[in-house]
């Protein structure tokens, strides 16, 4: 057992490895279980000595509270050079990739719903908070340095790597992940003398934020639209190609397929991304963690559960459900793992053919008709001043032109074929209407044609709402609903039919379902291509085809056929087990399914009689107050009619 000396010389037994990176290893500390040690694999520089000297007794208890920071440092002799600290055990959390992640979710964490995942954003938020107020940069963000438990704590780990400021001394946060780093840094060979700010750390954050939020992809990850875009996820990132804005196709880029819309925030949220993962944000405008805090509060207490699926949270802003609308795509992100076990359906409390009958003998209500006719005598708007007189005066024209020419053809005979054509001329001429008379004539139709449509449009808004068409929609739901009730029986008995003929594929399936790509060990497959396959829904083995991996910009023939292979070779190893072909709980869950059905079904046609009875009385007064309003409508009908018939057209 290795024993090395805390900074006030007391000796420390060192326990069992617990885990291993690049820069060192983390041991239990038998003599107290609530820490952990962490040594480092080589000799530390002056600057990183001081750095971790510094850090035991700073930080207030907030911070404490959301990061596992470093309580003594660890010498190998008492009083010598600084090889390591120790720091709170982080147990019982999963690292935030295997939250936001829906394959590694519904694995681990089979009942967390969306609620659940703004209460972790929330706490990021509340994490990073805590860092900053007291003057520290994060610096590396990373999807391994966070960890969330089962009330959606968050606490942050690897402090040691934090950018912190001591008076006028800033030691360096030294490292960075590509995909996590904000555009305005990337590219950079070396972060050992870049001074980071909580800005930098605030793409970091939404980043985070925006995975937990929509299904763990990564918003710069999508669907390229022009040359060059798409090739990393790193170049995407100082591009500024955000795949989700508003303006992602002038960005060259779209979102990927069947993605989770932005519309599931509200819009200030939204613009809350935008701002995060653009211009605004690269010249130091990112929303800041306790502006992130205040939001996703307001959020998480405006959410409402879905009537179909208490798995489906519904933010308070929309009306429908946009987990069913998913669904209804075939994308599936929350399971109701509690649907099996419901109690069944009592059908034996619902008659259908009583209630049926129940719903036939109700009567519609009566057509909303047109009123009745009236012996108003409508008067015609007189025509404005100087129209009429128009054509008074072309009658005595027409009358003087056929004088003269007449006259002339008896003075002159032998001309009579030069003097008809222009008696002809002057005839039409004389004719034609007034400018004033066309335009009076356009403006009567066009009040004539208001009247009519406005008319119609009252008439087929009554039938909708309070006539026999409503009454009719109505009862044609109750029917559709009779019948679906109805074929239940015989849809249960094919659905557990269906477990038997798909037993085989689905226990592979659920086989393959374990093997997660962000673990598998995949020539040139790294971090940043393992996000963008995660960003178009594929994370495990069962989610990889030659025709999906294709698809997505980067992998061309060469590392689709090494992800392809990895999922053959795990395939493999698959063993049919027929003793399982179909479990109860199978057997369960499809019969819950129709039970829950059959409930939803028998509510709404038990309501049905009900609603119908009370649409007939709402119909009945509201007629009756529409009655005047449609008179009055035809009226206005009947008087444009009038106004038009005084300027019609010979």
């Amino acid at each position: 057992m290795t024993t090395l000396f805390s900074s006030k010389g007391a000796e420390i037994a060192l326990g069992t490895q617990l885990g291993r990176g690049a820069e060192g290893a983390v041991f239990a500390v038998p003599h107290n279980a609530g820490l952990v040690a962490k040594v480092y694999h080589k000799p530390l520089d002056p600057l990183k000595q001081a750095k971790l000297r510094f850090m035991p007794g700073a930080g207030d208890a907030q911070l404490r509270s959301y990061v596992s920071w470093p309580t003594e440092t660890l010498h190998s002799h008492a009083g010598g050079p600084v090889v390591g600290f120790l720091m709170p055990k982080v147990a019982g959390r999963d690292p935030i990739h295997a939250v936001y992640s829906p394959a590694h979710r519904r694995k681990e964490r089979p009942t967390a719903a969306w609620d659940f995942l703004v209460f972790a954003a929330r706490n990021t938020a509340c994490a990073f908070e805590s860092v900053h107020s007291n003057g520290y940069v994060i610096g590396d963000v990373n999807q391994d340095s966070l960890f969330v438990g089962l009330d959606s704590k968050v606490i942050l780990i690897d402090s040691d790597s934090f950018q912190i400021r001591a008076g006028s001394q800033v030691y360096p946060c030294q490292v960075g992940v590509a995909i996590f780093t904000p555009p305005e840094l990337q590219g950079i060979s070396s972060f050992s003398s870049v001074v980071r700010t909580a800005n930098h750390d605030n793409f970091g954050l939404a980043l985070l934020i925006f995975q937990l939020l929509f299904g763990g992809r990564h918003p710069f990850s999508g669907v390229p639209l022009q040359r060059g875009v798409g090739e990393t996820l790193e170049s995407d990132i100082k591009a500024l190609r955000y795949a989700y804005a508003i303006d992602a196709a002038a960005r060259g880029i779209a979102p990927p397929p069947r993605p989770i819309p932005m519309t599931l925030v509200p819009p200030h949220l939204q613009a809350m991304f935008h701002a995060a993962f653009t211009e605004k944000g690269a010249t130091g405008q990112r929303p800041t963690a306790a502006q992130w805090v205040a939001v996703l509060d307001a959020l998480r207490t405006s959410t409402r559960k879905c009537s179909a699926s208490k798995m489906h949270v519904i933010p308070g802003h929309l009306t429908k459900c946009p987990w069913c609308d998913l669904e209804a795509q075939g994308v599936v992100y929350f399971v109701d793992v509690a649907a099996p076990y419901m109690a069944a359906f009592n059908g034996a409390s619902f008659d259908l053919t009583r209630v049926w009958a129940r719903i036939e003998s109700i009567k519609m209500p009566p057509a909303v008709g047109t009123p009745a006719s009236t012996t108003k005598s409508y008067t015609a708007l007189p025509l404005p001043a100087g129209v009429g007189s128009d054509q008074t005066k072309a009658i005595f024209i027409r009358i003087g032109v056929v004088l003269a020419g007449l006259g002339g053809m008896a003075a002159v005979p032998a001309i009579w074929f030069l003097i008809l054509p222009g008696v002809w001329w002057g005839w039409v001429a004389a004719g034609e209407e007034s400018e004033g008379m066309v335009e009076e004539r356009k403006r009567r139709q066009r009040a004539l044609d208001d009247a009519e449509e406005a008319y119609k449009n009252l008439l087929e808004s009554a039938e909708k709402s309070i006539g026999q068409r409503g009454f009719k929609a109505k009862l044609l739901t109750l029917s559709k609903l009779k019948e679906d009730y109805l074929t239940l029986e015989r849809d249960e008995e094919a659905g557990l039919a269906k477990l038997e003929a798909t037993a085989n594929a689905r226990q592979k399936e659920k086989f393959l379902e374990g093997f997660f790509i962000d673990k598998a060990d995949i020539s040139g497959v790294g971090p940043g291509r393992t996000a963008t396959l995660r960003s178009f829904g594929i994370e495990t083995a069962a989610d990889v085809s030659w025709s999906k991996v294709s698809m997505v910009r980067g992998f061309g023939d060469s590392l689709t056929r090494a992800v392809v292979d990895w999922r053959a070779g795990i395939e493999r190893r698959f063993v049919f087990n027929p003793s399982r072909a179909v479990t109860d709980q199978e057997k369960a869950a499809v019969r819950a399914k129709f039970s829950v059905r059959r409930a939803e079904i028998a509510a709404k046609l038990n309501a049905g009689p009900q609603e119908l009875e009370q649409y007939c009385r709402d119909a009945a007064i509201k007629q009756a107050a529409q009655k005047s309003v449609l008179q009055r409508s035809a009226e206005a009908v009947g008087q444009a009619k009038a106004n038009m018939a005084l300027v019609a057209a010979d």
